[in-house]
């Protein structure tokens, strides 16, 4: 959904190929790490050490630079009022589960199908 990115600095990165090493501690499915000065999401599972061919695709802003202070604290990310949030929504028919992770002080959407609602029952 572009509505959500702010466009004017990013590129769209669509089917690219990338052969490359598996870094140390390896890929895990659907956990972000660096891969060189990427942050990559892999959508497989590898070990370290491994040659993995890759494709890219989504949106991106370029490499990690010199001088940026990156943050992989991974916090979990909610959507209420429009807007993303790390306080988990407690009102009734509110989305209770993460819909994505805080990542260098932007939000990586997971892309899980959303089931996870709030019920105020008594």
């Amino acid at each position: 959904m572009l509505a959500l990115f702010n466009g004017d600095n990013m590129r769209l990165s669509d089917g690219k190929k990338i052969v490359a090493t598996v870094p140390t501690g390896g890929f895990k499915k659907d956990v972000p790490c660096l891969l060189g000065a990427l942050l990559v999401v892999p959508n497989f599972t590898a070990k370290a050490g491994e040659t993995v061919v890759c494709y890219t695709q989504g949106h991106f802003d370029g490499p990690i630079k010199a001088g940026d202070s990156v943050s992989f604290a991974s916090e979990a990310a909610y959507f209420k009022n429009g807007e993303f949030t790390k306080t988990k929504p407690t009102a009734s028919g509110d989305v209770s589960q993460p819909v994505g992770v805080f990542i260098d002080g932007g939000v990586l959407l997971t892309g899980g199908v959303l089931t996870e609602f709030v019920t105020n029952d008594s």
